[in-house]
């Protein structure tokens, strides 16, 4: 059986986390570790109100989280209908505050799958964390599609890709100008 907002607050409650809404938690500064398991126990159990299941992704988006949420968030994101483009786009964006080395391989079939379409840019960003040659790769082939390249280009100035700088060069006369700004900056991290 799903879990409502009632049940939330009292089930935080009990762990000493008072809240009138989920987002209450993802938009302080106030750590809550002891608030990590319950949230994803919530999603395991099932969140029927999009709205609600967002704030719980978007908290769960703390360092608290490292090691933790990965593997449940990425279940959320296979379990969640292509349709719900932004849903899917904030699990990506948590994923990219809570990645580990043992989420990179379910990240790049993400982010290689066309069909998850504009869902994969925050995964993109979170390759940029891995420094290693097959994160390299897909992410300089995914300078070809205009939907990621700018999160592309960011993530490669972040590992510092000499591999990709002459791709990223050409990039500077893209007739996008977020593309053509995000080559630049991905250029100066490089160099």
């Amino acid at each position: 059986m799903a879990v409502n907002k009632d049940q939330i607050k009292q089930e935080l409650l009990e762990v000493g986390i008072a809240i009138d809404s989920i987002f209450d938690l993802a938009n302080t500064y106030r750590p809550y570790p002891e608030a990590i398991a319950k949230l994803l126990d919530f999603l395991i159990r099932g969140v029927e109100d999009l709205r609600i299941k967002e704030g719980i992704v978007r908290a769960l988006a703390v360092k608290e989280a490292v090691g933790i949420a990965g593997p449940v968030l990425l279940d959320e994101y296979h379990k969640t209908p292509k349709e719900e483009m932004l849903y899917r786009w904030a699990i990506g964006n948590t994923i990219s505050k809570v990645i580990t080395t043992a989420d990179v391989k379910k990240v790049i079939s993400i982010v290689k799958d066309r069909s998850n379409c504009m869902s994969r840019q925050m995964f993109v960003i979170a390759l940029g964390k891995f420094k290693s040659e097959e994160v390299e790769n897909v992410l300089i082939s995914l300078l070809d599609e205009d939907e990621v390249a700018p999160h592309a280009l960011a993530a490669l100035g972040k590992m510092k890709s000499n591999k990709a700088k002459k791709r990223i060069l050409l990039l500077t006369d893209h007739p996008r100008s977020l593309i053509r700004k995000e080559a630049l900056k991905a250029l100066k991290k490089i160099s």
